[in-house]
């Protein structure tokens, strides 16, 4: 596991909204938004409620993805993401529908990230 986040794409929140779900995630000190399927919804749910370190309510978790991936001789993906709570780090792994895998390897991917600028929500 990496030493830190650094560089690494931050799940913010997962919601829904008129029937129509959505993430939004910070990347380069910018937040976006995009559209992912109910199924992926409910995955970035789970994985905002985990709590590895610690139940007590108000703490502070932060969630990076650090991967995803297609099971071998399957239809099925699975995401690998760093969770943190201050300065203590664990790894999770999720199965992820394939429209959400797209969706964050297209981020990863980016070369420019002018290129997500429709993407972005203006604060």
């Amino acid at each position: 596991m990496r030493d830190n986040h650094d560089g690494m794409m931050e799940f913010i929140n997962a919601f829904e909204k008129d029937g129509h779900y959505f993430a939004i995630v910070e990347l380069e000190s910018k937040k976006f938004q995009f559209g992912v399927s109910r199924a992926g919804y409910r995955v970035l749910k789970r994985v905002l409620q985990a709590r590895p370190f610690d139940q007590m309510p108000g703490l502070k978790y932060r969630y990076f993805y650090s991967g995803s991936q297609k099971i071998a001789l399957t239809e099925h993906y699975s995401m690998q993401v760093r969770i943190e709570l201050y300065q203590d780090a664990t790894q999770g792994q999720f199965d992820i529908p394939k429209d959400l895998h797209a969706n964050l390897l297209w981020f990863r991917r980016l070369e420019n990230i002018e290129d997500a600028t429709y993407l972005e929500i203006k604060s």
